[in-house]
C-alpha cells in the first residue's frame, strides 16, 4: 500500500482540469501536494489555487496546530466587531489593530477592507509565529520542506511526497519506511547544516551550502500578500500571542489560538496578560474560535482593557471558553514575562 505525490506544476494543472484521470490520480495522492510548488512561477489564480489546496488539511506544523484558515471564515464576525469598535472609537482615530495568529493572513486581509472602510486612519497589522517554511535541496533531486526551526514536514521523493509531520500511517507500508528513514535523515542533516540566524531572520531569499541549497517558502495567502505590496496600512510580520508588543495597540484580535483545547489554564492566563500588556488603556481585545467551519460559526468574546484586567463588552454566540480565565485574572505593569 501506498500514496504518490503532486510536486510538479503539471500534475497540478491535470488534477485541476478533472476528468477520469484526474479522479484516480487523485486517490493516489491524496493531501500529498508538495510545498514547493507554492513558490513554483505560475500565473496568479493558479498560484491562488495552488495555495488553497495545499495548505489547509494538509499543513500541520510542529506545534500541532493545523493550517487550516480560509477565506469568507470570518465575514459575519468582522461585520459585528466592526459595529462594536464603531461605538468605542471615532472613526477618523487611527487605530492600531493587530491580528494575532492569523495564520496564513487571508482573513487578516479581508478584516482590513471592511475597518479601513470605517476607519480609515487605520492600520492593520497580521502576525504569525510561522510565516515560511523551508525547502532544503539534496543531491540528486529530492528535498525536505522543514519550519524555521528543523522540524520535518514534508520530504520529496519523486514519485512521492511523504508526510513527516503528522507522520505516514503505518499501513501505507513503503511511505510509513520513508517516512522513518526521512525524519531520521533530515535530524541528522539540520545538525550538520547550521542554517545562519541572520538569514532566517532577515530578507535573503535562497541559501547555499554545497551540495545543498535552501530557499524560503512564504506561506502567506497570496492575496493578503498582495495587499501588503500595495498598501503600507496592511503589514504582516513575525509575532507569537505569547509575547507582549513592544508598543501598545488599540485593538488585538486573537481567534483560534487561546484554545483550552491547545494549552492548559496557567498557559491561557499567560497569554491573557500578554494581550493585557499590549494594549493601551480602554484598548479591545477580541477571542474566540470556529467550532464549525461550513457554515462558518464562531464563539467570540470581545473585552475591553481596564485597570489591573479586563472588562467583558458582548458575546458572539456563547462567547469565548476562556472567559472565565479572563475575568478571574488580575494584571500589573510590573508582573514579569
Amino acid at each position: 500500500m501506498f500514496k504518490l505525490g503532486v510536486y510538479r506544476l503539471d500534475q497540478f494543472r491535470a488534477l485541476q482540469r478533472g476528468g477520469v484521470r484526474a479522479s484516480l490520480y487523485s486517490l493516489l495522492t491524496r493531501g500529498r501536494i508538495s510545498l514547493q510548488l507554492l513558490a513554483a512561477d505560475a500565473p496568479p489564480a493558479e498560484k491562488l489555487a495552488l495555495f488553497e489546496k495545499a495548505i489547509p488539511g494538509i499543513v500541520q506544523l510542529s506545534g500541532g496546530v493545523w493550517r487550516t484558515t480560509f477565506p469568507g471564515r470570518f465575514r459575519e464576525l468582522d461585520g459585528w466587531v466592526d459595529g462594536i469598535l464603531g461605538s468605542q472609537f471615532d472613526s477618523s482615530a487611527p487605530l492600531d489593530v493587530q491580528d494575532w495568529a492569523a495564520s496564513d493572513c487571508s482573513t487578516s486581509a479581508e478584516w482590513a477592507a471592511t475597518l479601513f472602510a470605517r476607519f480609515p486612519n487605520a492600520r492593520l497589522t497580521a502576525s504569525d509565529l510561522t510565516l515560511f517554511v523551508l525547502e532544503a535541496q539534496l543531491p540528486g533531486g529530492d528535498a525536505f520542506i522543514l519550519e524555521p526551526s528543523g522540524a520535518a514536514l514534508q520530504y520529496i521523493h519523486p514519485p512521492f511526497v511523504v508526510r513527516l509531520n503528522p507522520p505516514e500511517r503505518r499501513w501505507l507500508l513503503w511511505n510509513g519506511m520513508l517516512c522513518r528513514r526521512a525524519l531520521a535523515r533530515a535530524r541528522e542533516l539540520w545538525r550538520q547544516w547550521a542554517i545562519p540566524m541572520d538569514w532566517l531572520g532577515g530578507d535573503g531569499q535562497t541559501l547555499e551550502q554545497p551540495p545543498y541549497r535552501f530557499r524560503k517558502i512564504l506561506l502567506i495567502h497570496p492575496q493578503a500578500d498582495a495587499l501588503r505590496r500595495r498598501s503600507s496600512r496592511f503589514t504582516v510580520r513575525k509575532h507569537s500571542a505569547f509575547d507582549p508588543l513592544a508598543e501598545p495597540a488599540d485593538v488585538i484580535r486573537t481567534m483560534n489560538i487561546f484554545n483550552p483545547s491547545y494549552f492548559d489554564k496557567t498557559r491561557l492566563s499567560d497569554g491573557a496578560r500578554n494581550v493585557w500588556r499590549s494594549l493601551r488603556p480602554g484598548g479591545i481585545w477580541i477571542v474566540g474560535r470556529t467550532w464549525q467551519d461550513n457554515p462558518p460559526r464562531h464563539r467570540a468574546s470581545v473585552f475591553q482593557r481596564q485597570d489591573g484586567g479586563f472588562q467583558l463588552l458582548e458575546r458572539y454566540e456563547d462567547g469565548s471558553e476562556i472567559d472565565d480565565i479572563v475575568l478571574a485574572a488580575q494584571f500589573s505593569e510590573m508582573q514579569p514575562g
